[in-house]
């Protein structure tokens, strides 16, 4: 039984698992679904993007097609990629060079750059955030930690939240608070919703 409205934690258990009993065929062909929605925007608005890189594990979104689509065919667009301080529990942007870049795991197997040049927050033009679950007003239930909403309070007012998502949203998220940032547009396999 599905209710409407429900709040952050029963959704971030109900997707994780909807997201992890997803088989590998069904995991690429959505995956392949959001790529398409990916390229009906239009992404010359933007010169610097941030995207999140996928923990695999938890049948994350592969991002990294994402990052190819940019690279072939948005050359001039700059990739931003996080990098997790663990002790500020803040995030780092490191400009994202296909030639240069070196990525390796940080301790919860996320992907990161090992080392490259630092950008601010305030540089960036749109953000693709990971999440579990969004609701039709764009509100993002994350994993929990705030990484995220923390970054966006410091992007400039005007930056673009989108977030990526194998599933539909739900009606409303229940325990929304002050310090949650909202998406501007959500891509899902079929369609982009935008708030």
């Amino acid at each position: 039984m599905h209710f409407s409205i429900v709040d952050k934690a029963s959704l971030r258990t109900e997707y994780l698992n909807k997201r992890k009993s997803l088989s590998r065929s069904q995991y690429w062909i959505l995956s392949d679904q959001i790529l398409d929605q990916v390229k009906t925007i239009d992404w010359n608005q933007f010169k610097t993007v941030h995207i999140f890189l996928p923990i695999s594990k938890y049948n994350e979104i592969d991002t990294f097609s994402v990052m190819n689509y940019f690279t072939d065919q948005h050359p001039k667009l700059q990739v931003i990629l996080p990098r997790t301080n663990f002790k500020t529990l803040e995030m780092e942007h490191v400009l994202f060079d296909p030639l240069l870049t070196i990525l390796g795991r940080n301790k919860f197997d996320i992907p990161e750059p090992i080392y490259g040049r630092l950008i601010t927050a305030d540089k960036i033009d749109a953000v693709i955030t990971p999440l579990l679950a969004f609701d039709k007003k764009g509100s993002r239930v994350g994993y929990g930690k705030g990484f995220y909403d923390r970054f966006l309070s410091n992007c400039r007012a005007d930056v673009q939240k989108i977030g990526l998502s194998f599933f539909d949203p739900v009606e409303e998220v229940s325990d929304v608070n002050e310090l949650d940032i909202a998406l501007n547009q959500c891509i899902s396999p079929g369609k982009v919703w935008k708030f």
